[in-house]
């Protein structure tokens, strides 16, 4: 049965024909077309490379669906790099140390030649080597010194080494950085590791919100939520290209499907659960896609992200193919969000191990059990240890305190919650450096 919110043929024939997420005609930019494959007989592997995204942003984005989240990736990626190279702490000048002169053997030259020494000038030994049967000391001080010898040519040379190296000078955009967080008094932003490690740090630093930051920051939720909410969603921040629905013309960070990965109210940690289980339930056999009747002798495989035939019949494996061609741009979707969730459930258990590692340097230090420190905290917020199990040296994503219980261990896995609406509202930004090139983040505390 259609939705009742498509009203003309044209929509009509276009959810019909399998394509159910494409904006109605009223909304629409360009005429869409159909999407029919050239092959009948092709079954798209993975996330489809073919999708002619229409409207949305003013001109539609013409690559392909692995273009758009391939870019997403590298774009995010690349300014984890960025951020991770802004906060590095330059190198200071080192005096390095070297081990000293070495035989053939192993043995300390020096040690040996001393010992030797001694041997030499004792009179019981009669110039023998009290350490090497049948050799002399002489000849013992010899070997070693050849060795000594050997070791002060090439520390002499510089074959070991320098022995001293100057202080890491830093480069003219790390300068830049500097300057203006040092100096102004910012905070400089954090890589998701950071975040994680340290906790999140507001961007305004010691100078304070102002007014303006004051403001915006009680419409922020965003310092409120866990520290692996936090971490996953400034890894996901920074790619402002184009998404499904055309250009972003916004300026705000989304992702590929134009969710925004940072806003005032929403919380896109939790949303990538929502948005993979929506889809999984969509496209299951019972589901308004997958249970279609002419899908029927098709299941669609979660862990795959493709629909299978359901026996070896060439019924069933027609229906397989069509069902593939017909729900590319959805499967893209699901898989996206699957992987984007099945990240999230890898950074909640990463947060719960620095922690349970942080509790554990606490406990060796004030010299009282893991029970006697988890009996005085509760559950909540990636701080404090929230059970017992944290004292093993990590937690599962859905008990541990760190992170929401959206997330999953598995791709499609149900969960708790039923609600599937957000407040994504889009919302203000502020300018900061990033690695020497202005960016606009949806920083709103």
């Amino acid at each position: 049965m259609l939705p009742p919110n498509f009203y003309n043929q044209g929509d009509q024939g276009i959810y019909a024909a399998g394509d159910f997420f494409i904006p109605q005609e009223k909304f629409r930019a360009a005429p869409y077309t159909v999407n029919k494959p050239n092959d009948p007989n092709e079954v798209p592997a993975g996330i489809p490379t073919v999708y002619q995204s229409q409207g949305g942003g003013g001109g539609g984005y013409t690559g392909g669906i692995s273009d758009l989240t391939g870019n997403f990736f590298q774009t995010t990626s690349d300014r984890q790099d960025r951020l991770t190279e802004l906060n590095r702490p330059l190198q200071a000048a080192q005096f390095p140390s070297f081990p000293g002169a070495k035989t053939a053997a192993g043995s300390n030259a020096n040690t040996l030649y001393n010992q030797a020494f001694k041997d030499l000038n004792d009179p019981s030994l009669k110039g023998m080597s009290n350490d090497f049967v049948g050799k002399t000391a002489q000849s013992v001080m010899d070997y070693a010194d050849d060795s000594i010898q050997d070791y002060k040519m090439k520390y002499a040379t510089g074959e070991l080494g320098p022995n001293y190296i100057p202080a890491e000078k830093p480069t003219f955009n790390r300068k830049i950085n500097d300057f203006i967080y040092d100096k102004l008094g910012f905070t400089k932003p954090q890589s998701a590791d950071q975040i994680l490690e340290e906790g999140y740090n507001k961007p305004y630093g010691s100078m304070g919100p102002g007014i303006f930051g004051a403001i915006l920051g009680k419409m922020d939720n965003y310092s409120n939520l866990p520290v692996a909410d936090q971490a996953f969603i400034a890894k996901n921040m920074g790619y402002t290209g184009p998404t499904v629905f055309g250009d972003n013309s916004s300026g705000l960070s989304k992702d590929p499907f134009g969710l925004n990965t940072r806003s005032a109210f929403g919380n896109y940690a939790e949303r990538v659960g929502v948005e993979s289980e929506k889809l999984g339930d969509a496209l299951s056999a019972t589901g308004a896609i997958g249970g279609k009747k002419n899908y029927q002798g098709a299941t669609f495989n979660t862990a795959t992200g493709m629909f299978e035939a359901d026996d070896d019949s060439e019924e069933a494996k027609a229906a397989a193919i069509k069902a593939n061609q017909m729900t590319k741009m959805v499967r893209a979707k699901y898989n996206f969000y699957t992987k984007q969730n099945q990240d999230y459930a890898d950074t909640v258990n990463k947060a719960a191990q620095i922690q349970a590692a942080k509790d554990k340097d606490i406990v060796n230090k004030i010299g009282v059990t893991a029970d006697d420190v988890a009996s005085t905290t509760t559950q909540g917020g990636g701080g404090g240890i929230a059970s017992s199990a944290y004292s093993g040296g990590g937690a599962d994503a859905a008990s541990m305190g760190g992170g929401s219980q959206q997330a999953k261990s598995s791709g499609g896995a149900k969960t708790s919650r039923s609600d599937g609406g957000w407040g994504w509202a889009d919302g203000g930004r502020v300018y900061y450096m990033d690695g020497g090139l202005a960016d606009m983040l949806e920083i709103y505390d």
